[in-house]
């Protein structure tokens, strides 16, 4: 058989002719190193600097590095959608017969959108039975389905985690109380506020992060204690633990039922007798340094409502907060209180806080009880928040939008020292335990027969 010179130059097959191929790619880059050998080396010199400097802007700035590279992530994210989209909805059971069509896909870090047209016969209650094998499928943390329109629908996926790292409480940076505060981070880069006024009820498991909503709370409000313009005043019925470091914030503590009701009781008075000098004036509170704002802070509220041995205490503190909750806000009172069990039974005036925080949870119907069903079906998954992220949790925006996945910044016992030194409230008020309730006597009925004489 003659030699053809396509035999000299035909490629190599198997395990042989792949170590030829790649030995050869090998040598090829080493030879053009060695003769290149400086450049090579500033090359590999800049390639580390960058790659440090990267990875250092990474983990000091997680925040801005996410929202500074996040819209080259989400193109990437996009494009490995539009490529698997066919496959993965087969293997997902929503491509039977055809597929549905991908008719848009867009994003701002960390979510990416798609828009999809279903087949005929489908409805979106069939993606949301496809959910989590969706998410799953294309590697997103989590996955929102919801109707766009009278055909679409709309899957929302979540492609990274801005949260996943700690950082700092901060204080607040100015004395002005206008709309509300910042507490922390949202899961899209923003800052998390809080809306000052609203009652704010925070729902949490034991180890879920409560201290920190609690911490960054007052060091939100730092500022305005320390000029007088708001009043802290906190109720930790463990004996003080949680309050006892930033005692100096607060212008009333208590630390046992008795001085609670006490706490409460007063403030009940002053906020009557300020609704009663408002009263044909004014409809609503601006702090000042005659009226401040009055923040009633509660460590663990189930403690007070519900687990007080004493009846009488239990009931006259029901009555307080319920009182507080459903008339300080006009007058300038607010609570805003914590708590690990959040059932009717445990909390009776559960309704009346009209701002919720959902920490990490123990089950669906928790988180359910805390922000609503339909929060939980738009991904308000308080259940599934990892115990290694305490502080974690969702809210709900003013604006009746999608529950929002926010964290807190963490407030270690150094800083709770020193922003309570460095913002100590200008006044004090010592107030004695709960004086006891009167008690009415009825009058005793007549005896049977016998009448006055």
């Amino acid at each position: 058989m003659p030699l053809h010179a396509s035999h000299l130059v035909a490629e190599p097959v198997g395990p042989a002719g792949a170590f030829r191929r790649w030995a050869g790619h090998f040598c090829l880059v080493l030879g053009v190193g060695w003769l290149a050998w400086p450049w090579t080396l500033l090359a590999l010199a800049t390639a580390a600097l960058l790659g440090g400097l990267l990875l250092a802007w990474a983990l000091g700035l997680p925040a801005s590095f996410a929202r500074r590279t996040g819209s080259v992530r989400v193109l990437v994210w996009r494009r490995r959608v539009r490529r698997d989209w066919h496959a993965v909805c087969a293997r997902c059971g929503l491509a039977e017969r055809e597929t549905p069509q991908l008719r848009r896909s867009r994003g701002s870090f960390p979510y990416v959108q798609l828009r999809v047209r279903p087949t005929l016969g489908q409805t979106s209650r069939d993606f949301e039975v496809a959910a989590d094998a969706l998410r799953s499928a294309f590697g997103a943390a989590r996955i929102r389905i919801e109707p766009d329109g009278p055909t679409d629908v709309l899957v929302t996926l979540t492609v990274g985690d801005t949260l996943g790292i700690p950082f700092a409480a901060a204080t607040g940076a100015s004395p002005e109380l206008v709309g509300s505060v910042a507490l922390g981070r949202r899961e899209d880069g923003q800052a998390w506020r809080l809306p000052i006024g609203p009652h704010t009820l925070v729902a949490g498991c034991s180890g879920a992060g409560k201290g920190s909503v609690f911490w960054s709370f007052a060091f939100a409000l730092a500022p305005a204690v320390r000029t007088g313009h708001a009043q802290l005043h906190g109720i930790d019925l463990k004996g003080g633990m949680e309050i006892a470091m930033g005692r100096q914030l607060f212008t009333m503590s208590a630390t046992d039922a008795a001085q609670a009701v006490a706490v409460l009781e007063h403030l009940v008075d002053l906020m009557r007798a300020r609704a009663e000098a408002y009263a044909g004036r004014v409809r609503s509170h601006t702090p000042s340094l005659v009226e401040p704002l009055h923040v009633v802070m509660i460590d663990e509220l189930a403690a007070l409502t519900a687990y007080c041995s004493e009846r009488d205490l239990q009931r006259r503190a029901e009555t307080a907060i319920n009182l507080l909750c459903s008339q300080g806000r006009a007058p300038g009172f607010m609570v805003f209180a914590c708590l690990q069990d959040p059932r009717k039974e445990v909390i009776p005036s559960r309704g009346l806080f009209t701002q919720m925080v959902g920490l990490r949870l123990k089950d669906q119907s928790e988180a359910s009880m805390v922000l609503g069903e339909t929060a939980v079906l738009s991904g308000a998954l308080c259940h599934r928040i990892p115990r290694d992220m305490p502080g974690t949790g969702y809210v709900l925006p003013e604006d009746g939008g999608h529950p929002i996945r926010v964290r807190a910044g963490f407030a270690t016992d150094d800083a709770i020292r020193e922003v309570a030194e460095q913002f100590a409230t200008p006044s004090h008020v010592q107030l004695r335990g709960a004086v006891p309730a009167p008690v009415t006597k009825r009058p005793q009925r007549a005896r049977a027969g016998g009448g006055a004489s």
